[in-house]
């Protein structure tokens, strides 16, 4: 219970003294003047801190989740076992995998020496993969792309890292090329050593 001395000054057990507040003045009134000019100055400060922010750095929102989805079967036509004979050879009897198979479809009577350069350029036949050229550029996906091919608006990166649009922009090299002198292991002959039999 608390103790009430003479000269108005109320005192808690346990709690500090302090003076009673005039009748007219809430205890919220009596804060506002002590804590307006402290939160004037923060205030300020923040102002200051985003101004000198927003010249310095550019923001922009993304989504914090990169999510890409693909199918983990590829699914493509067969080729006639026919056609295909002589690249199986090539790789000591392996059947080829769904990638090959659609190159082959992309590529007709090239399809063995296309995946022999395939081979030359990309032995693990990953997709999602790089390689540094002495000049600086780079190679990229499953028939190792060079860089240089970006400058066209047709293309992009996300595209080279997917095995179809690889192939297919492969595919539109060799016949803008009328043949696959594109590729650096055709043009030394790299290649061959991926062939059984030339």
């Amino acid at each position: 219970m608390p103790k009430t001395k003479a000269s108005g000054v109320r005192s808690v057990s346990g709690c500090r003294k302090t003076a009673p507040l005039p009748a007219n003045r809430s205890f919220r009134q009596a804060l506002m003047p002590d804590l307006l000019l402290p939160a004037m100055f923060v205030m300020c400060g923040c102002l200051l801190a985003a101004r000198w922010f927003s010249v310095h750095y550019a923001v922009a929102f993304q989504s914090p989740f990169k999510i890409r989805f693909q199918s983990p079967l590829v699914i493509t036509e067969r080729v006639d076992p026919a056609e295909t004979d002589a690249v199986q050879q090539d790789q000591q009897g392996r059947r080829l995998s769904g990638w090959q198979q659609y190159a082959c479809r992309k590529f007709g009577r090239d399809c063995r020496v296309a995946l022999a350069i395939q081979r030359a350029e990309n032995a693990a036949g990953k997709c999602e993969t790089y390689h540094y050229n002495s000049d600086g550029s780079l190679d990229w996906g499953y028939f190792q792309i060079n860089t240089v091919h970006l400058q066209r608006a047709d293309l992009n990166l996300r595209d080279l890292l997917d095995c179809r649009a690889n192939i297919d922009f492969a595919y539109k090299l060799y016949l803008e090329q009328s043949g696959l002198s594109p590729w650096s292991t055709y043009r030394s002959g790299a290649y061959l050593r991926y062939l059984t039999t030339p």
